[in-house]
């Protein structure tokens, strides 16, 4: 095989010679084109193939490893029914302790009913216990009722009778709980629990919430304990953004996950893949139906029985023309994360198969962040995984490079990647414009590193760690990280967001912001000074409020050419149902938090966001998964519609790579523009997006007021450093652009999102 392969590859380059030379147009370089071939798998219509389910069999196997007693957030269910059968031969004490621990249990696997008449009971046999000091013990269990009364309330409601405005604070009239029991015994609970400690920030954040759930917000709740109103009408202006996932039928209810947009058929299109963590959740593939709408092909893809992964990452790794995934498990576990990820190939004919094995990439090392990148510009893209180090589970970072034949080798002790870290997001970008990636690791357990692309002057893939120069190690407790240029002057930043603790947890960190205006936690933007340093500008550019960011990412709200973040919070304490926050990029200079005007204040879970044009209307769109940490937190996804419209222009740009990485992943977009008389140049890298999301890999670039794209530099991402240069490019239209050939103009139509009359409910 690997012979008549490279016999084919040969030839093919041979051809390509023939045809460079006799190509008589100066304008057009032709490459040599170098995909990888493979058979694709036999299957049964509607089942993974052989090989996805001999996969599907060792992560099974990986999981039955898991030992229920040391293993945090997950599998509540069977911790319910092990404590059940534990509980059958006890009395006294022993049995009330071991039912408060079953009883919270019963709330995290989702089975609320259960969970209340449990505490209550574990609570009256405290109360009428002759103990003299159970007032702590009392406080403690009367807190854990008043959360389980609130989910009971959430569920009824938000999930039952859910609305497209459910959770989104200030909870709008449409949004508010027909059934109010469990928001009014949780009301009653918080009262009593705030008389006894008054200075419980979650209580007081619980209680605002709750009033607001059945209208009596402001007014019902004790001044001393009030979030004012004030604090929900600083948001600036904005559009408002509403969630039409439950119309098309995208709202996939399961927990915490990854996504990819990314056009994963080759129609032109923008798709959605979504996973979830749990190790029974189904990865779910939605498909554009180019008409406004999704179809979920998940099983038709091959996809059945493929699950968890709390993210997921899109490349086309073997240049084939089309787009592959990697699923990342065993995040948060520690010694019970050894769970092998799932390096997903698309075939080409609407089918997935799992090729992890083939491709060199099996390891059980638990990770939830990975980044793909070309690392030594050699044309084929690298798959960099930071995983969870600890001292149980010694779990280095495994950086493989691509061999071009469809397999990977792990290089990563050779290329100098040696931290050692819990590290929850890895960001790349070109850092000193020498075209070569970089490397930022986000660790939840020390300081962060900061890698630069050393390739070019070492003649082999490597790395060096320049983290105290560069001054980028903080926040020490971090989480999701990316790079861009937030004021376009060419020169890429870092954004590194907080993330919160065991002793300060997300509801406290808003409180204490709000009443004291407190600025730890806070994300921290790093401005690129261009001379290897940076600057950390969270302060001055508007950055103040602590959050506890898990999924995030960036794009172009408004297409004003200045990229704006949407930062979802996703903390597992059912306590902390903050808002996830969206800010506004106001030209470069500072950002403004737009959450409450524009409608993206909601307090479910928020895991990862892709921003992506899914209409092909010009403007972005955002899908966010939704759902918490516990198997029982489980809500819809959701999909904002960008509601601005073409009120500025813009342009979509698809790239293809002949030399470069087929997706041109790496590659620098340059656009200058002319607006009221002024120029300016907006920058965009291609296929970069945050560690806990996943954007669309096309370019989608907002050019403001600008009325022709004056000139275009497309820096590929080659070792031989190729650049074209485009001039007076029309604006508003979608254009593709193979290396070294001309425009291409695509003409595909916009597909409007049915509205709910347009949609016959029985096709989901």
């Amino acid at each position: 095989m690997c012979f008549s392969f490279k016999k084919y590859l040969f030839l093919l380059f041979c051809l390509s010679i023939v045809l460079q030379f006799s190509s008589c147009s100066k304008s057009k370089k032709d490459y040599s084109f170098k995909p990888v071939a493979f058979t694709v798998p036999n299957r049964t219509p509607g089942e993974a193939d052989a090989q996805t389910k001999e996969m599907i069999k060792h992560v099974q196997f990986a999981v039955s490893q898991i030992n229920l007693s040391t293993v945090p957030i997950i599998l509540s269910s069977k911790k319910v029914a092990s404590l059940a059968s534990e509980l059958e031969g006890l009395k006294g004490n022993k049995r009330i302790n071991l039912l408060f621990k079953y009883g919270r249990e019963l709330l995290n696997a989702g089975k609320t009913e259960e969970s209340i008449t449990t505490l209550k009971e574990v609570l009256a046999t405290i109360e009428a216990a002759d103990i003299s000091s159970k007032a702590n013990t009392i406080f403690i269990i009367k807190r854990e009722l008043a959360i389980a009364y609130m989910r009971k309330g959430e569920q009824d409601n938000c999930l039952v009778n859910h609305t497209n405005e459910s959770c989104i604070i200030p909870i709008s009239a449409k949004a508010q709980h027909i059934l109010k029991e469990g928001s009014e015994q949780a009301i009653i609970l918080l009262n009593e629990l705030l008389t006894q400690n008054p200075n419980d920030y979650e209580c007081q954040y619980l209680l605002n919430i709750a009033h607001m759930t059945i209208g009596q917000y402001p007014a019902k709740v004790p001044e001393e304990f009030r979030i004012p109103e004030a604090y929900f009408l600083s948001s600036a202006d904005f559009p408002h953004f509403t969630d039409i996932a439950m119309n098309l039928g995208v709202d996939d209810k399961q927990n915490a996950g990854g996504t990819c947009l990314g056009d994963f058929n080759g129609d032109g299109y923008l798709d959605i893949m979504a996973s979830s963590w749990g190790f029974s959740d189904q990865i779910k593939y939605f498909e554009n139906d180019k008409n406004g709408g999704f179809i979920n092909k998940t099983f038709d893809a091959g996809l059945k029985g493929v699950t968890g992964g709390l993210n997921i990452r899109h490349t086309d790794y073997n240049n084939d023309g089309h787009l592959d995934f990697i699923i990342l498990r065993g995040a948060w576990l520690n010694i019970n994360g050894a769970i092998p990820n799932s390096l997903m190939r698309n075939n080409g004919d609407g089918t997935f198969t799992d090729v992890t094995m083939e491709a060199g990439v099996y390891s059980l090392n638990p990770t939830q962040t990975a980044v793909w990148t070309d690392i030594n510009l050699d044309g084929w893209v690298d798959l960099f995984i930071a995983n969870e180090w600890s001292q149980n589970q010694i779990s280095p970072c495994e950086l493989y490079l691509n061999q071009a034949d469809g397999t990977f080798k792990n290089i990563a002790i050779e290329a100098g990647i040696t931290a050692t870290g819990y590290f929850k997001g890895v960001a790349t970008g070109d850092l000193n414009n020498d075209m070569y990636p970089d490397l930022y690791l986000s660790n939840y357990s020390g300081p962060n590193t900061l890698y630069i692309n050393t390739t070019q002057e070492t003649g082999k893939p490597s790395f060096k760690a320049v983290t105290n120069e560069a001054g980028v190690s903080n926040p020490v407790e971090s989480f999701p990280t990316w790079i861009f240029d937030y004021d376009n002057d060419g020169f890429e930043d870092i954004f590194v967001s907080g993330y919160s603790s065991a002793i300060i947890p997300a509801s406290e960190m808003m409180i204490k912001n709000i009443k004291n205006n407190s600025h730890d936690y806070r994300p921290l933007l790093y401005k690129n000074n261009g001379n290897g340093t940076f600057k950390e500008m969270s302060l001055q550019v508007g950055l103040n409020e602590p959050i506890a960011t898990m999924g995030c990412n960036f794009g172009d709200l408004d297409n004003d050419g200045f990229l704006d973040f949407y930062l979802a919070t996703g903390d597992p304490s059912y306590f902390s149902i903050v808002p996830n926050r969206m800010y506004h990029n106001v030209n470069g200079e500072t950002f403004e938090d737009v959450t409450y005007s524009a409608g993206f204040g909601h307090i479910q879970k928020g895991h990862a966001i892709g921003f992506g044009d899914l209409d092909l209307d010009g403007d972005q769109d955002i899908y966010a998964v939704m759902g918490g940490a516990f198997e029982g937190d489980v809500f819809g996804n959701l999909l904002f519609e960008n509601p601005i419209g073409n009120k500025n222009n813009w342009i979509n740009i698809i790239l293809e790579g002949k030399r470069s990485n087929r997706l041109a992943m790496g590659a620098k977009i340059i656009i200058t523009i002319e607006e009221h008389g002024k120029k300016r140049n907006i920058y965009h890298s291609v296929g970069t997006d945050a560690s806990f999301g996943g954007n669309s890999i096309m370019a989608e670039i907002g050019l403001g007021k600008a009325s022709i794209i004056k000139k275009m530099e497309i820096k590929w991402p080659h070792f031989s450093k190729e650049i074209s240069i485009y001039e007076n490019i029309k604006v508003n239209q979608t254009i593709k652009i193979t290396e070294g050939e001309n425009i291409q103009t695509l003409n595909l139509p916009k597909a409007p999102f049915k509205s709910n009359d347009d949609i016959d409910h029985h096709h989901h």
